[in-house]
């Protein structure tokens, strides 16, 4: 009988801390009689999934030689319980390629559970921006405009579906094999998701670990959009906007979180029943306290973007990078109003 547990996200759940440990643990031996299966020199399996595309014409790819070189790496290894771990398996909306998957994994292992990790809608969103600004896979489906929400676009239920998307996986995989946790301290065993996690594996949780991917501040973030607007690759300008300094995070305004929101609570509300029907009615409750009445972009200190870009162009000489490719999603570059 050969397990493997795959978790599948989603984004911004805690999932780099959580790849980082079972790093951690597989290099300590802190994993029982699993084995911890990454790609190479990374901590995650992300290099299974690849993206093309941007806004609604954006789509997921598997690369298969890529499995299949990791499939012959464990079978060297001797790897006989496997953990994986792959936010990127959450881009996944084609239930075609999820069956896919699952045919492959069923000639490896003979009991398969899927972990998947949701945080509410706005939340994530807001907590991707960074991903957006480093010209990720966030990028391509969001677009860089300058707020703090990306502006809605019906595509977007491609992903935040989490109801439609889950459905696709327990249809392949069977209901019994999808394991779903509301992303909360109140809703994961020992309060955040590698000690949730752990539990799931059956181990005791690893102690004394640092979060990582620490978020931006709203200034940083501001600067980091508007360079990715204009195309300029994050090698360039990341370490020049991590030294802006500014205490506070970017934040929209109630209003406009409810407005993100109003087009998945349809979708959270058969989450709820299906994964938590004694809980909130739209699985992740409505209360949008967290944010200001107005949102604070605004008030974002000031900065000389003629000289950031100036000092971005040299940079990207001195180490010949070139422009991106950008987002049509964006429009016209230029300032927050």
């Amino acid at each position: 009988m050969r397990r493997l547990v795959l978790h599948i996200g989603s984004h911004k759940t805690g999932t780099t801390t959580l790849q980082s440990a079972l790093m951690r643990g597989k290099r300590q031996g802190l994993l029982g009689g699993w084995s911890y299966l990454h790609a190479g020199l990374r901590v995650d399996f992300n290099t299974l999934v690849g993206t093309k595309g941007m806004g609604a014409g954006m789509h997921t790819v598997l690369k298969w030689p890529f499995f299949e070189r990791r499939m012959e790496h464990a079978a060297r290894e001797g790897m006989q319980d496997v953990v994986i771990s792959s936010e990127m398996l959450f881009w996944l909306d084609d239930a075609t390629q999820i069956a896919a998957l699952a045919e492959r994994l069923r000639l490896e292992f003979d009991e398969i559970r899927i972990v998947a990790y949701l945080r509410r809608q706005d939340q994530l969103a807001l907590s991707h921006r960074k991903q957006v600004v480093m010209g990720r896979a966030a990028y391509q489906f969001y677009g860089a405009q300058l707020q703090a929400l990306p502006r809605y676009a019906p595509h977007m239920l491609r992903y935040f579906d989490y109801a439609g998307k889950l459905a696709k996986w327990e249809q392949i995989f069977g209901a019994d094999s999808i394991t779903v946790r509301r992303f909360g301290k109140a809703d994961l065993k020992g309060g955040d998701t590698v000690a949730d996690f752990w539990s799931i594996l059956g181990l005791a949780p690893p102690q004394g670990l640092n979060r990582k991917n620490v978020a931006w501040s709203r200034a940083q973030l501001l600067a980091g959009l508007w360079l990715r607007q204009r195309g300029y690759p994050s090698d360039a300008f990341v370490p020049l906007v991590k030294q802006i300094e500014d205490p506070e995070p970017l934040l929209p305004s109630q209003a406009q979180a409810q407005a993100f929101l109003a087009p998945f609570l349809e979708q959270n509300a058969v989450l709820a029943q299906r994964y938590d029907p004694a809980g909130p009615e739209n699985y992740f409750g409505m209360d949008v306290s967290r944010y200001p009445e107005a949102s604070n972009l605004q008030a974002a200190p000031p900065q000389d973007l003629a000289a950031l870009e100036t000092a971005v162009q040299a940079r990207m000489a001195e180490q010949g990078l070139e422009k991106q490719l950008l987002n049509p999603a964006d429009g016209p570059a230029g300032l927050p109003t």
